[in-house]
């Protein structure tokens, strides 16, 4: 397990947790966003005592959701993990939506919102949703099953982190029903069982996977000193490819 994600979490709970406190009981208005470069004609139109309380609650629910991830993720139940984070785009968008009644400024005398500050808080919601789909895009791919077809003499390993691998580079190749313990992920796709990219594995150090982790026997292959670890989506496949590439 990768410890260093944990503890930058652990830290920004923290951190939130600690700026919540700061801005809803000990007054320091000098950290909300927006209200600090205002000028003193501006501050004055902002009910900033209710703009604190608030700000500060949405702190305390950030850090209850950052916690509560890094615990499912540290937990090893990325999945989990993910949807518990997942929450920061409903609640951010919240937040932009409801500080926005705090501040006078963004009100013409009516009580109607001003057309610049509906066209920004649009603007920003419009970005955060865009950004929300296309995280849950990257999560659904991430997600599914890497595709092995051997061409040519070239094993295409297809989808996230894929590459190609000329048969005739193949050093070693076994079949094996254990998996070493992943240690760390240093650049890859973990979502529950499904592990793709580069990881560190106990007593193997580094190695490239396209695995699901609940589904032995795994595909051992090294090539040119790279060690790469994968299966298909049932051991019957699995073991048909291993014999194709035998």
């Amino acid at each position: 397990m990768n410890y260093i994600f944990p503890v930058s979490m652990g830290f920004t709970v923290f951190l939130l947790i600690g700026l919540g406190i700061l801005i809803k009981h000990y007054k320091a208005y000098w950290l909300i966003s927006g209200y600090n470069t205002m000028s003193k004609e501006k501050k004055k139109n902002v009910d900033v005592e209710n703009l604190a309380k608030f700000i500060g609650n949405t702190c305390f629910a950030m850090g209850a959701i950052m916690f509560l991830g890094t615990v499912a993720i540290t937990l090893e139940q990325e999945i989990l993990g993910g949807i518990i984070f997942a929450a920061f785009f409903p609640l951010t968008i919240f937040l932009i939506i409801k500080a926005q009644k705090f501040d006078g400024n963004n009100f013409n005398p009516d009580g109607t919102m001003k057309k610049k500050s509906k066209i920004l808080i649009w603007a920003i919601c419009i970005f955060l949703v865009i950004t929300a789909l296309g995280v849950g895009i990257l999560l659904y791919y991430s997600y599914q099953p890497a595709e092995f077809v051997i061409e040519n003499d070239v094993l295409h390993i297809k989808g996230l982190y894929g590459e190609k691998i000329p048969l005739s580079d193949i050093s070693e190749l076994s079949l094996q029903d254990d998996l070493p313990e992943i240690t760390a992920r240093t650049n890859g796709s973990s979502l529950g069982s499904m592990k793709k990219g580069h990881f560190r594995l106990k007593s193997l150090g580094k190695a490239k996977l396209f695995l699901d982790t609940s589904q032995p026997p795994f595909i051992y292959l090294k090539r040119n000193g790279q060690l790469i670890i994968f299966n298909c989506e049932t051991k019957e496949k699995t073991e048909n490819l291993f014999r194709k590439l035998k």
